[in-house]
């Protein structure tokens, strides 16, 4: 008998099992429970023992973990992609149809417990056969498997479902920040909840939760804010809403510290201070936590030199034990495959794979294979490893049953299939939520003279990139960018999203609209022959003759500027700078018009372009990011006044990229010397056709005596339109000045609200402080200790410059680390069920109770 002898693979049953033999009948599922409970409670319910599964859902989690052999167990830990570029994929593990013939095997002889479509790009971009071939494929499952356990099909529905021909893309995520606007946000994703649920998956990477710092970064575009408050506070809501559908789970990813590489580049290796870390770049995760996602993604990269992947630091420790997430923690895409061949980490995959499986991964996604290994090696590689004693079998059954548990909660086991008429009815929704979303994110960067709005009356030259060779229309491909029908976005000639496009919006709110076109093709973004590292982007000389002849009478020329859509790796770049073609653009327009002939630049983009010199040579700048489906209307509408534009932006805009990174809360001095290391635009920037005053301010309570007991307060402050149209205007509070143990930011966001005005109108505004961000690491270099709030006063400021007040904090408490508690670790004061924060990790680490 062998060693393990007290954990007995047992040989499987011929007899098919009823999902809910030995168990109860179905119980509310996790969604009923979290509504009736609470996301907080939620969240430590997912890690609820099978006891509790059974009675909530009917699955009796444990006797199915019972008759899995060790095989069996491995493969429900495996996740493998089922679409690809190649349409003629060289290794068979790379299928790219639902098709029995091309994915059977995965489930007839291997049983895996997950398939993954990657990049956005389903098997097809036709509703009806997805879901089709979704249930098809699931009931092939059920019937040829081993066993007789779902499986979970996870996609990228990263900003709406923008997986299929006419779904509905939303604003990219940069976009969400620029919108201030939390509530709407979730409003929004619960349209992308529905309709990606309703196509069959149960299961979306999102949201994306990394600070958006470092503009050379390719996935700049998916960061919500550089503010920790805002980044948390957005993606919490994004959690909420995503998993508001009861056959639907999100992902909080990369965790973490993946959007602040060393040399900007995608993967790369993070280096930054355990204060830094703790301070910034981990709240906004914790704040999604509490919202309850059902799964956690790995950092690709790696941190302080220990890849994330391999750090159970990160997954245990941190994500586990202080935080107290209970879910299903996956990897990303081949990342174990990584270890190897990105990070020259580990020698071989089966160390590599030793080392993330100890670390706390449950489930690795396995891509597009090429030399990664597939799924039947990964499967090998963990059975070998238990039996040989380097994996504990504890370890791989506490993985299933968080794998079991979840499909037990999206209650699979019960409705393993979807109703194939439910997507006709969600597909392409929400137009009004989406439509107010975009409008919400544009950010008027620049106006001189008042030049916008526009009266509607004018002749207007509408140019820039917009039509590639074969003379399709490439400006929704900015419109949307990236994880939108395609991983880089879609191509030149379609499919698209549900759109509204700027060229047709403007023809119906204009007397004349003179169109020309500039070239883009991003064809070749895979081979990197391209002119940009976004596209391929040029002026031709007929396209430079029509400017010339039309812009001398054209009333205002719009220039829609920017990048094409791009991901990851491929979006990285070594320069801010626009494309030399739209740059020769510009220099054309300036020379064939007048004074007194407004140019107005629309920047389609993903990242802060364009030098100063460049936004020198317009009159006015909309910056749009990549508004999604209804940008048409949007952009259109702002530029004729009948929308006000209120977006901030959420991030600094430096003004080159030897100034990165220049985030606003960064410590101080900012600047020294000849070197000007000022934001060109800076962080909560965005002008509005109305103008907006305040009176005085005031907070409540002026004083608080401890922050562990009372983590809020409350700013009152009027706030006057004192123009003369009606706006949307946000508020913002910030701590600016303050004195502490360590260095203090000169300005850190506490709180926000968005408020409507009619000219003339004035407002009490109330808003809600988070005190959390106040908080330090008031230790030495290596900021082991507790974070608190540190006991001292606290300027508060209404704005950029507006009025200010002051609140006292008489003593020091900590709002989000557990109070020390000499001995224990179980001891929690966080805001999530099950938390038990930071500070004792590190005390007990700093006193050698436990050492790495």
């Amino acid at each position: 008998m062998s060693e393990y002898s007290d954990d007995t693979e047992s040989e499987q049953n011929d007899s098919r099992r009823s999902a809910s033999e030995d168990a109860p009948p179905t119980k509310a599922s996790r969604r009923t429970f979290m509504k009736a409970a609470g996301a907080a409670a939620g969240s430590a319910a997912m890690g609820a023992s099978a006891e509790q599964v059974a009675a909530r859902t009917g699955v009796n989690v444990e006797k199915y973990l019972r008759d899995l052999t060790l095989e069996q167990k491995v493969a429900q830990m495996t996740q493998v992609a089922v679409s690809s570029f190649d349409p003629e994929p060289d290794e068979p593990n790379v299928p790219d149809s639902f098709g029995v013939d091309t994915v059977g095997a995965y489930f007839s002889e291997l049983g895996v417990g997950s398939i993954l479509s990657g990049g956005a790009k389903p098997p097809s971009f036709d509703g009806d056969a997805v879901v089709k071939g979704i249930n098809a494929l699931q009931e092939y499952n059920l019937e040829n498997a081993p066993h007789d356990i779902p499986f979970l099909w996870g996609v990228d529905a990263t900003h709406g479902n923008g997986l299929l021909e006419g779904a509905t893309s939303l604003p990219q995520r940069l976009n969400m920040g620029a919108a201030r606007d939390v509530d709407l946000v979730k409003e929004a994703e619960k349209h992308t909840a529905e309709s990606t649920a309703a196509m069959g998956a149960h299961w979306t990477f999102a949201p994306t939760t990394d600070l958006q710092r470092d503009p050379r970064w390719g996935r700049f575009y998916e960061g919500i804010s550089e503010d920790p408050l805002i980044e948390g506070e957005v993606s919490r809501a994004r959690v909420e809403a995503l998993e508001s559908a009861d056959r639907l789970t999100s992902t909080v990813k990369h965790f973490a510290g993946y959007s602040i590489p060393n040399n900007g580049n995608d993967r790369a290796p993070a280096d930054t201070s355990l204060r830094d870390l703790r301070t910034n770049v981990l709240p906004p995760y914790r704040s999604a936590l509490d919202a309850g996602p059902g799964t956690v993604m790995v950092n690709s990269g790696a941190v302080n030199g220990k890849p994330a992947h391999a750090s159970s630091w990160l997954l245990t420790r941190v994500l586990r034990e202080a935080y107290g997430f209970e879910g299903v923690i996956i990897s990303d895409y081949d990342d174990i495959h990584r270890l190897m061949t990105n990070h020259d980490y580990a020698p071989d995959f089966r160390e590599a794979t030793k080392e993330v499986i100890n670390a706390g991964v449950d489930m690795y996604m396995i891509g597009n294979g090429g030399d990664a290994p597939g799924p039947v090696e990964f499967i090998e590689t963990v059975v070998d490893l238990v039996r040989g004693g380097e994996i504990k079998r504890k370890r791989i059954d506490d993985a299933v049953r968080r794998i079991l548990a979840l499909k037990a909660d999206l209650g699979l086991f019960d409705r393993p299939t979807v109703d194939e008429s439910r997507l006709s009815e969600t597909l392409g929704g929400a137009r009004e939520t989406s439509e107010r979303l975009a409008k919400e994110s544009l950010v008027l960067l620049k106006n001189e003279g008042d030049v916008l709005p526009l009266s509607g009356s004018e002749d207007v030259l509408l140019t820039g990139p917009g039509v590639d060779g074969n003379g399709n229309n490439t400006r929704p491909l900015m419109q949307h960018g990236g994880w939108t029908l395609g991983w880089q976005g879609p191509s030149g000639g379609g499919p698209f999203p549900r759109q509204t496009l700027v060229a047709d919006e403007l023809r119906d709110r204009f007397s004349s609209v003179t169109h020309v076109p500039t070239s883009f093709d991003n064809e070749r973004w895979w081979s990197g022959d391209q002119t940009d590292a976004n596209g391929n982007f040029d002026f031709t000389d007929e396209q430079e003759r029509n400017v010339r002849s039309a812009a001398p009478d054209s009333d205002a020329v719009v220039v829609v500027l920017g990048e094409g859509p791009h991901n990851e790796g491929f979006g990285d770049r070594d320069d801010l700078e626009l494309d030399d073609a739209q740059r020769e653009l510009l220099s054309v327009v300036n020379e064939e018009t007048g004074d007194d002939t407004p140019v107005v630049g629309v920047m389609l983009a993903g990242s802060p372009l364009g030098s100063p010199e460049t936004h020198d040579a317009l009159d006015a700048l909309l910056f749009a990011g990549q508004p999604g489906s209804d940008g048409g209307v949007a952009i259109a509408d702002t530029l004729v006044g009948a929308y006000n534009p209120s977006g901030k932006l959420a991030f600094s805009w430096p003004r080159n990229v030897g100034t990165v990174p220049v985030q606003y809360d960064r410590a101080p001095p900012t600047s020294t010397g000849g070197s000007d290391n000022t934001a060109l635009y800076e962080f909560g920037h965005g002008l509005s056709y109305a103008d907006f005053e305040y009176g005085n301010a005031s907070v409540s309570p002026g004083s608080v005596s401890d922050p562990s007991k009372q983590s809020s307060a409350t700013v009152r402050v009027d706030v006057t339109n004192a123009g003369n149209v009606a706006g949307d205007h946000v508020v913002e509070v910030y701590n600016t000045q303050s004195y502490g143990s360590v260095l203090q930011p000169k300005r850190r966001l506490l709180g926000f609200e968005r408020v409507s005005l009619d000219a003339g109108e004035t407002k009490r505004v109330e808003v809600d402080l988070y005190l959390s961000a106040l908080e330090v690491v008031p230790d030495d270099v290596l900021a082991l200790r507790p974070k608190v709030v540190e006991a001292g006063d606290y300027e508060l400021t209404v704005g950029r410059d507006g009025p200010k007040a002051t609140l006292s904090v008489e003593r020091t408490g900590s709002v989000t680390d557990s109070p020390l508690t000499p001995g224990r670790s179980r001891v929690g004061n966080g805001r999530g069920s099950g938390t038990k924060g930071l500070g004792n990790v590190f005390t007990r680490f700093r006193t050698g109770l436990n050492s790495e």
